[in-house]
C-alpha cells in the first residue's frame, strides 16, 4: 500500500532575531508554496533559542565514536534526529560579514559526525560532496535561502556558495540570495515586497515539485527590485531613524 502520511520539511532558522527574521518571512513563502503542491508538516527550528556548545574539534566523532559527537549535555542530538528524518532540509539565514551567523556556524560545524570520515580521498575537479551522509534518507533535499543587505547578491553570496558547495557538492541543493531585504522591509510591505515574496513562493512550489529551482527564477529572486538610487533613500532614512531612537 502506498504511504500516504505527511513528508517533513524541516526550517533551520540561524538568524538572531529567532521568529522576527526579514530572511524567514522569505521562508515562509517559499514553504507556502511547497505546502501548495504537497501534503507536507513544518518543523521551525531558531538555532539562536537552542544550547549548542561548541565543536572542540576532537574528531572522535570520525575516530573513537565514529558517527557519535562525544558531546550530549545539549540540543545537538534533537537537531541532527530532525535533520535526519527530514524529507526537505531549508536553511534560512541573513548573512553577516559575508558569512553565516555565528550560532549557525557553531551548529554547523557539530554536525560533522553525520558526515562520513575523511580519509585523504582526491576530488578534482570538485563536482560531488566532500563530505558524504553517513546514512543520507533517500530523496532528502537541500534548500538554502539567504538574504543580504547590498545590491550585489552574488558577490555577496559567493562565499557562502564556496563553503556549500565543498560540503555537499555543486549544484546538489538549490539556494537564492534576496538583495536589499532591510530596504525593501523599509519600503513596506507594498507592490516590491509583495513581487518578491510572490517569486519565493513560486520557487517553492518548483522545488518540491522538481527537485530544483528554475535558474530564470533563481535570478530573478538574487536581483535587486529597487533602483539604486531608491535604495540609498531607504537606507540613509533607516540609519537616521536608528539615531534618533537613540537619542529618545
Amino acid at each position: 500500500m502506498p504511504n500516504n502520511s505527511p513528508e517533513k520539511i524541516l526550517i533551520l532558522n540561524g538568524s538572531p532575531k529567532c521568529k522576527s527574521s526579514l530572511t524567514l518571512k522569505v521562508t515562509g513563502a517559499f514553504i507556502k508554496g511547497m505546502q501548495s503542491e504537497r501534503n507536507c508538516t513544518a518543523e521551525y527550528i531558531h538555532v539562536s533559542e537552542k544550547n549548542i556548545r561548541p565543536c572542540t574539534g576532537c574528531l572522535s566523532c570520525w575516530g573513537r565514536t565514529e558517527g557519535e559527537c562525544v558531546i550530549k549535555d545539549d540540543d545537538m542530538p534533537f537537531i541532527r534526529d530532525s535533520i535526519l528524518s527530514s524529507d526537505y532540509i531549508i536553511e534560512s539565514f541573513p548573512i553577516y560579514f559575508f558569512g553565516m551567523p555565528g550560532t549557525l556556524k557553531v551548529m554547523t560545524d557539530r554536525l560533522l559526525g553525520i558526515m562520513c570520515t575523511f580519509s585523504g580521498e582526491e576530488i578534482d575537479p570538485i563536482k560531488t560532496e566532500r563530505h558524504a551522509l553517513r546514512s543520507p534518507k533517500e530523496g532528502q533535499r537541500l534548500a538554502l535561502i539567504t538574504s543580504c543587505g547590498f545590491s550585489e547578491s552574488a558577490d555577496v553570496f559567493e562565499p557562502i556558495k564556496k563553503q556549500y558547495d565543498l560540503v555537499f557538492g555543486a549544484d546538489r541543493y538549490s539556494h537564492f540570495c534576496v538583495p536589499q531585504l532591510k530596504a525593501l522591509a523599509q519600503a513596506g510591505s507594498g507592490q516590491r515586497f509583495s513581487k518578491m515574496l510572490a517569486l519565493a513562493e513560486q520557487a517553492g512550489a518548483e522545488f518540491i515539485t522538481t527537485g530544483k529551482i528554475d535558474p530564470a527564477l533563481t535570478a530573478e529572486l538574487s536581483s535587486p527590485i529597487l533602483s539604486q538610487k531608491t535604495y540609498r533613500v531607504l537606507m540613509e532614512k533607516f540609519w537616521r531613524d536608528e539615531k534618533d531612537e537613540v537619542k529618545e
